[in-house]
């Protein structure tokens, strides 16, 4: 059975929703004295637990049990180049929140018709929504979103490196499927691709272009195509 989720923190023998987390549990969840719930406190911990008390502006709950959550043995951190409206990138935080990226490094590439202070400006509406989302899917830990950077400064260890590429026809993720790999590093493009020397800059750091199929994807389909394969290479 699933229980509403909320972000909260331990004082003392209690979970307590304060702010937000408060008006989100009593005014639009419309929990009462008595319900159970679960509380996240974004150090490591999930817990079930029993409302105990809505005062004025916070909801004390008893804390029943820990909840046991899965962890990934992986990491993901997406490269993803930022498309000409910032507003779809809204739409993907979530997805991808949900799929377990861990990390989302915003780039600015040569086709990107945004700069660094546009990008920097959305960051805390993405944290936001990141930070929701876990609320839904159960994660421990939001999505990190790092301040933007230029492509040409992409530079990472991960054991595997991939730029999804719509010129590659040869390499597939399919081809790494009998590798083990502890973390996992995607460039995806915008609406306007990579230009040659892009490609030859990511190569030189050791990332390999694979292909996503024959058809060419919109930005937002490709990266939850990208995503959800990688997932299932690591896994």
């Amino acid at each position: 059975m699933s229980y509403p989720t909320f972000i909260g923190n331990v004082e003392g023998d209690f979970l307590v929703l304060t702010d937000e987390e408060f008006h989100h549990a009593v005014k639009v969840r419309r929990i009462k004295e008595g319900n159970l719930v679960e509380v996240n406190d974004l150090k490591g911990n999930l817990f079930l637990g029993e409302v105990l008390k809505i005062e004025k502006k916070k909801v004390l709950i008893k804390p029943l049990e820990k909840v046991e959550v899965k962890q990934p043995n992986y990491r993901i951190t997406l490269y993803q180049c930022m498309p000409n409206q910032l507003s779809k990138v809204d739409d993907i935080i979530e997805p991808i929140s949900q799929l377990g990226v861990d990390r989302l490094v915003p780039v600015v590439c040569k086709n990107s018709a945004v700069g660094f202070q546009e990008v920097e400006k959305k960051i805390p509406k993405w944290e936001k929504i990141a930070l929701n989302s876990i609320k839904q899917c159960r994660r421990l830990f939001p999505l990190v979103i790092d301040k933007p950077i230029k492509l040409s400064n992409i530079s990472n260890d991960d054991d595997l490196k991939v730029v999804f590429y719509e010129k590659e026809k040869v390499n597939k993720l399919k081809d790494f499927i009998n590798s083990r790999y502890s973390s996992c590093s995607l460039v995806i493009g915008n609406e306007g691709g990579f230009t040659e020397e892009e490609i030859e800059s990511l190569k030189s750091k050791g990332f390999v272009t694979v292909s996503l199929g024959d058809y060419i994807l919109k930005m937002e389909t490709a990266i939850i195509v990208g995503v959800c394969q990688t997932k299932f290479i690591l896994e």
